[in-house]
This record gives C-alpha cells, sequence and structure tokens, in this order.
C-alpha cells in the first residue's frame, strides 16, 4: 500500500471527521460536489482522501447558511475572489428572507388569532377592451423576478421603437403561475401597444391581442408592493371573484404603473361562461 493510500479514509470515517452523514456524502457524491477519491471497484465502498476534508467542512458550512447545493457547485469551482463574491450575495438573499419574514409577523399573527385584517386594501371592478401586446415568456423565481421584469420592459421597448410603434399604457405581467422561491411561473412581461406588431421568434418576443374581459382590481399602496405582501392583493381579487359567484377567466396580472405603484388585475367571467 503506498502512501496516497495509506491517507484514504472510508466513508464512515470520512463522514465522522467531517460532521457530515453519509447520507449526505452519498447525495453530493451523486451531484458530482465531491466525489469519493476511490471507490473500490469489487465492494463499490468509498473513500476519501485527507486532503477531501477540508472541502468536506467547506460544504457543510454553507449548508449550515442554507446555501443552495446548486451556488456550492459554483462556489467550488470558483477562483476565491468569485466565491466570496457568492457567499454575499447569499447573505444579502438571506437578510432579505428575514426581513420580509418579519414584514409578515404582525399578518400571520393576525391569521393565526383568526383576526379580522384591517388591509387598507379594496376591489373595484371594470371591464378592459381588447388590447393588443408584445410580450416575453420567462421561468424565474422571485428572486429574479426583478431582473426579469426590468430587462423584459427594456427590450420590449426597443422591440416597439423598432418597429415605429408605440407602448399604449405602463408595462404588464401576465403570471401563468406561481412565483415563489420553489415554483417559477411562467410570468409574461408585456406592454400594451397601439397596434399589433409584428413578434420577434428570434428573440422570443410574442404579439398576440389580449382579449376583452371582466377583471377585479386591487390598487396596491407601497407597503405592499413587495413579496410575499403582494399576495394578500392577489387573495382580496381571488375572494371577490369567488363571493360573487364568478369564477376566474385568464391568468392574473399586474400593471406597473411605477416601482411602488402597482395594480393587481384578475380578469374572471360568468360560471356559465365554463360550462
Amino acid at each position: 500500500m503506498n502512501n496516497e493510500q495509506l491517507e484514504l479514509l472510508a466513508i464512515g470515517s470520512f463522514a465522522r471527521a467531517s460532521s457530515l452523514s453519509l447520507k449526505a456524502l452519498r447525495l453530493y457524491d451523486q451531484l458530482g460536489i465531491l466525489r469519493p477519491w476511490h471507490v473500490d471497484a469489487a465492494s463499490n465502498y468509498r473513500y476519501y482522501h485527507q486532503d477531501q476534508l477540508a472541502a468536506a467542512r467547506l460544504i457543510r458550512m454553507l449548508r449550515q447558511i442554507d446555501m443552495p447545493l446548486a451556488t456550492i457547485r459554483h462556489v467550488l469551482a470558483a477562483t476565491p475572489a468569485e466565491a466570496e463574491q457568492l457567499l454575499r450575495e447569499h447573505l444579502t438573499h438571506l437578510e432579505l428572507r428575514a426581513m420580509r419574514a418579519r414584514s409578515m409577523e404582525p399578518r400571520i399573527t393576525a391569521a393565526l388569532r383568526k383576526e379580522t385584517s384591517a388591509m387598507p386594501l379594496e376591489v373595484t371592478v371594470r371591464t378592459l377592451a381588447a388590447q393588443p401586446i408584445l410580450s416575453l415568456t420567462s421561468h424565474v423565481k422571485i428572486d429574479q423576478l426583478p431582473t426579469t421584469i426590468d430587462s423584459g420592459v427594456t427590450t420590449l421597448l426597443s422591440a416597439i421603437n423598432d418597429q415605429g410603434g408605440a407602448p399604449a399604457g405602463p408595462p404588464i405581467g401576465i403570471y401563468h403561475g406561481q412565483i415563489n422561491h420553489e415554483d417559477d411561473g411562467p410570468i409574461e412581461v408585456a406592454f400594451p401597444t397601439t397596434t399589433l406588431l409584428a413578434g420577434r421568434a428570434s428573440a422570443n418576443i410574442v404579439a398576440r391581442t389580449l382579449p376583452a374581459v371582466q377583471v377585479a382590481c386591487v390598487r396596491l399602496p407601497e407597503a405592499y408592493c413587495e413579496f410575499p405582501a403582494i399576495l394578500e392583493g392577489y387573495d382580496l381579487a381571488y375572494d371577490w371573484i369567488e363571493k360573487h359567484g364568478y369564477v376566474s377567466a385568464e391568468s392574473p396580472r399586474e400593471i406597473w404603473y411605477a416601482p411602488n405603484d402597482i395594480e393587481i388585475v384578475w380578469p374572471f367571467q360568468a360560471k356559465e361562461q365554463t360550462a
């Protein structure tokens, strides 16, 4: 047995030395995050080198601060400067989540106590005419949503200008699925246009017309324009539709008048129209 083999640790010993579980080590092997130094061909038993302890302990620390495994993979492959930047970004993300959690505490407590909420929100109803739009659809989770919206709005404005068109109103977001920390939509970022323009397949830009529809609307004050507080506006619009005997007609939308001035617009129709 050579000196290198003498420095190998069986998976159980390596687990104890790194304070990682056997289950975790097997998962990191499957995902290619931390592979064994040697796998015995006859027994399929995993062996790790002493030099891998530093990486294993780093992974353990990163998991202790809830860093996703996909991000850890990038950290391990990055230069020290790049790895530090990924760490800072993750810590900022944790701080934002903690702030959101603290901001939701009064509302969650009120819900647990079954207290009536004194939300400064109300539902109004209006009819929207058919509207040409130019749009981009993306699958993103909540942390990437602001950047996706900003870039989508910029791209669409450029496409509208290139065709000599003009926006017919503020940009909108059409939510065809849930967007949160686990689900990625999709969201359709769109601009109303004065006429139906041409799409651009190379840039995934689609031109279509939203049908005329009745909508339940909730204009949000600034304190409700951030996730997850914004979901209370969606709840209010949905509950109004159900309470008045209607059903959802299309995916709900947001109209973005300004960064802190958002209106939720939820299309609805009579139940007999869906029969």
